[in-house]
Parts: C-alpha cells; sequence; structure tokens
C-alpha cells in the first residue's frame, strides 16, 4: 500500500511546511501531499488555501501578496509545539522529498502554475516517477498531460448526488471522464457510502490508478485495502500504517 502524508504528516505538524514534510521524511511513509500556488511576484509555494487566515492567522491572499510579504506569517496553524514557522517554496519542500513519492495539488485553474511547478522539479533533477500532480480542475488535468505526457496526473473528485438523487460519478462515468482527461487515474474522496471493490476493481481494470482521500480511521483504511486501492492519503499517514501493519 502507498502511504501519503496529506499536506505532510499534518496531524501532528502544520501543514504544508517543510516541517511536515520531514516529519514525513522522518517516518518513512511512501510519500507526501502538497498543495502549490503562485505568488504576486511568481515564487511558487506550499499552501492549501489562497488565503492564508486559517493556517496564520492573518489573511493575506497569496496570488495577490509577494513571497518576501508572506515571509512575515506565522504559519504554525495552533501547533504548540512549532513556533516561527514559515510558507515555504515548493522548491524547499523538494529537498526534504528524498526518494519518496510526491503528490503535488494545483489549486487554481491557471497553466502558468503547471509551468512553474515542472521548471522547479528539472532544476532540482527529481525523476518525473517521483512525482504525481494532482488536480480537481479538469483544465489542468487535461493541459498537464497534453504538455508533459511522460509525467503522472490524477484527476481529484469526489462522489456527488445527481439532480435525480443518484450518486455520480459511476464506475463508466468516471472511466469516460478519464480518459477524457488523459488522466493516469483518480484520486477521489474516500466514500464509504457508495465506494465499494467492485467499483475499485472496474476502474483498474480499465487501466487507471485508484487513489483515495483523506483517511485517518484505521478501520476505514483497513476496509479500503480489502477494496484493493493503490494509495490512501491521510494526515496521519505513518500511525495508520502502523497500526495496520500490526
Amino acid at each position: 500500500m502507498i502511504w501519503i502524508s496529506h499536506r505532510g504528516e499534518s496531524f501532528d505538524a502544520p501543514e504544508n511546511t517543510v516541517e511536515a514534510f520531514q516529519l514525513a521524511l522522518d517516518r518513512k511513509t511512501s510519500g507526501s501531499e502538497c498543495d502549490i500556488h503562485l505568488t504576486a511576484d511568481k515564487k511558487l509555494v506550499t499552501c492549501h488555501d489562497s488565503d492564508t487566515i486559517r493556517t496564520c492567522g492573518k489573511s493575506m491572499v497569496i496570488e495577490e501578496t509577494t513571497f518576501d510579504e508572506l515571509q512575515t506569517l506565522d504559519a504554525s496553524n495552533k501547533k504548540i509545539e512549532y513556533t516561527d514557522v514559515r510558507i515555504p517554496l515548493f522548491s524547499d519542500t523538494l529537498k526534504v522529498l528524498g526518494d519518496r513519492l510526491y503528490y503535488v495539488e494545483i489549486k487554481q485553474n491557471d497553466p502558468e502554475v503547471i509551468t512553474a511547478m515542472v521548471d522547479e522539479l528539472e532544476k532540482s533533477n527529481i525523476p518525473a516517477e517521483q512525482v504525481v500532480m494532482i488536480s480537481f480542475c479538469e483544465d489542468i488535468v487535461k493541459i498537464f498531460k497534453e504538455r508533459y505526457p511522460e509525467r503522472k496526473a490524477l484527476w481529484l473528485t469526489g462522489f456527488k448526488t445527481s439532480q435525480e438523487g443518484t450518486w455520480k460519478y459511476t464506475a463508466d462515468e468516471l472511466i469516460e471522464k478519464l480518459r477524457y482527461l488523459g488522466a493516469d487515474g483518480v484520486d477521489i474522496h474516500a466514500n464509504m457510502v457508495y465506494l465499494t471493490a467492485e467499483y475499485v476493481e472496474k476502474v483498474k481494470a480499465a487501466g487507471f490508478t485508484f487513489a483515495v482521500w483523506t483517511v485517518d480511521d484505521p478501520k476505514i483504511a483497513e476496509r479500503l485495502i480489502t477494496f484493493n486501492v493503490d494509495a490512501i492519503t491521510s494526515n496521519r499517514a505513518a500511525y495508520l500504517r502502523g497500526v495496520l501493519e500490526k
């Protein structure tokens, strides 16, 4: 099983910081997941929200703020064991990746972020197979795969109800969507009401990777493993792995 630390080991360390990614490296999870934005001066940083209010206690919109201005914020996000934590450059997080996987989420529907991301990866000499681009934005997934067919991309999504009250996407609908996007697979919300082993099997049989987010409960993780999912993203990935290995 691939265990991905969601925004780093964010249950214990401030999310999307070098400290959280370092903790994931120290705990030897399969890899980390991050979220990237471009600042006003075109620096690529890792932070989940476009607005810093939740994680830093002060509101700045990343896309409207310079990197130096963002460095005045403390991103410890109420983790009292951590002080003077900063929003990092994406390039700095690559320094604590090691030989592990990196799921990189592009938040904005902005192709410029694709270019900035790949430029940083190439500068850092990170092998293409270590990095998986993920995005809810269909256009971003499609453009990314058209530009970089050798790099892996998963479409982020969740289950929704239609106007008729039925669930979507069905496995067939999901397969059709992934083929249209040119995606390598899906990273889908772990909705245990609808998700089944048969659903996972059908999507994987069509040739797609099947990853799920965000799972912190060992019992749910154990069930998903029986479904034969490929990867589980968790805020406490090392903990889940340890519990289930026992």
